[in-house]
């Protein structure tokens, strides 16, 4: 069997998530772009197994236009008619990204079977019940990658009442339960923080995606309440155990898992065959 290979991309300020699973699909999760770009590092790759924007915020489909002229074959947005365009983006510019996202989801809809499950592998999708309409943040998709063991919990930008409402569902607690890696929401913000969450999961290392500090950016103002809930990993390179990574010190952060649920982290790296 072949490995599950996670990327998360550095792109600055966003989210793109880019993984290879060990039956030959391949999925992407949100499309935000800065100091990397989706279409051009996907450049060798023409068909898309499964796109996922987390939640219609511009800054997680940043590369929508030109990433949507690959073939794809499962797409997902959660709720996005129900969001105005002013609260989705915030620039004029995030017209034409909006209009297209927009176009997308009336084109092409989610298939449960573009990412094939079996030999141990599997991935799910939850989706919050109390949205707040003019927050998209609060209809983030949450996401599990499974591998034999592993488990990679992906909160896209949930605030903690989010993760309250999935909480009342016990398939979604089942599932989360005994997460190996957490790929924390809205970029380690405080909001996002939920005690009740790290009262069901312990992993083993919180992952951060933002840019460098900016005076009029909170980043990643949270992170040591992720350090002190983590128990903590080997990462290559590293001559002690981490707790916490961050693209904004780490740059793009590769994972691989192979077929007995070992996992290696490999920090400033973006892919590894």
């Amino acid at each position: 069997m072949a490995n599950l290979k996670i990327s998360i991309l550095d792109v600055g300020h966003g989210d793109f998530i880019y993984a290879e699973s060990p039956l030959g699909n391949n999925l992407v999760i949100d499309c935000g772009s800065g100091n990397i770009v989706p279409s051009s590092y996907l450049n060798k790759i023409s068909t898309i197994s499964e796109l996922q924007v987390s939640h219609p915020h511009v800054d997680h489909f940043d590369d929508i236009v030109t990433l949507s002229k690959k073939k794809i074959l499962s797409f997902r947005c959660p709720l996005l008619d129900n969001f105005s365009d002013e609260a989705i983006g915030w620039n004029k510019t995030d017209k034409i990204k909006i209009k297209r996202l927009r176009e997308i989801k009336q084109i092409l809809k989610a298939d449960n079977n573009a990412v094939s499950s079996g030999d141990g592998f599997y991935h799910t999708v939850w989706a919050p019940s109390n949205v707040d309409y003019n927050d998209p943040n609060t209809a983030s998709y949450v996401t599990t990658l499974n591998y034999n063991g592993f488990k990679m919990l992906f909160g896209g930008d949930l605030p903690e009442n989010g993760w309250r409402s999935l909480f009342k569902n016990n398939k979604f607690v089942n599932e989360i339960k005994d997460a190996t890696v957490f790929k924390v929401p809205h970029h380690g913000r405080k909001d996002g923080c939920c005690e009740e969450l790290f009262e069901l999961i312990s992993p083993m290392l919180c992952i951060i995606s933002d840019k460098a500090i900016e005076k009029d950016n909170e980043n990643t103002v949270a992170t040591d309440w992720y350090r002190y809930r983590s128990k903590g990993c080997n990462v290559v390179g590293c001559n002690e155990q981490r707790k916490v990574l961050s693209t904004r010190s780490e740059g793009s952060i590769f994972i691989s898992v192979n077929d007995e649920g070992n996992w290696r982290v490999y920090p400033n790296t973006s892919w590894k065959e």
